[in-house]
């Protein structure tokens, strides 16, 4: 029954990724961390790929997305899912996330604890102008580095889209 079950989600997730096919060099809404196809998408501040899913993050990162069908007309929502370390939440007591589009600063996230988290917020249809947007983050705080990895270690993404309203 336990192997039925396991063939059937991955047969699942197997169709539903054989649906986000598309074309080298074609900007996508939605990114994953642990696929190379994205890589470009992920335009500063990520670090490589780990255990095939996520990326950690420096102080400062950005993406640059395609802003999904009609949502420079209705809007959009960015939903990017992360998890904050506890170790990043031991040193400083929380870390927050902001971000901001176009100029435009959308509201900050604290995290208080360690675990994962989706952070979601609206974006106006008037920053989703154009077929590529550039969405800029930041963390308050990072984990010093600790020898031998001499990154500054911010938080860990593994997905990062604009959603249509």
């Amino acid at each position: 029954m336990r192997t039925i079950s396991l063939t059937l989600i991955l047969l699942s997730l197997l169709l539903v990724s054989g649906g986000c096919k598309r074309r080298r060099g074609e900007i996508a809404s939605t990114v994953f961390a642990g696929d190379p196809a994205f890589a470009g998408h992920f335009t500063s501040g990520f670090y490589n790929i780990e255990a095939n899913a996520w990326r950690w993050t420096n102080k400062e990162f950005a993406v640059t997305l395609n802003p999904p069908l009609h949502s420079a007309e209705r809007g959009a929502q960015l939903v990017m899912h992360v998890a904050v370390p506890d170790a990043s939440i031991q040193l400083s007591q929380s870390v927050q996330l902001s971000c901001s589009i176009g100029g435009l600063n959308l509201d900050p996230q604290t995290f208080s604890k360690g675990g994962t988290y989706t952070y979601v917020r609206d974006v106006p249809p008037d920053r989703l102008q154009g077929k590529e947007v550039r969405i800029d983050f930041a963390v308050d705080h990072t984990a010093p580095p600790q020898p031998p990895d001499v990154r500054q270690l911010g938080i860990i993404v593994s997905e990062v889209g604009l959603v249509a309203k």
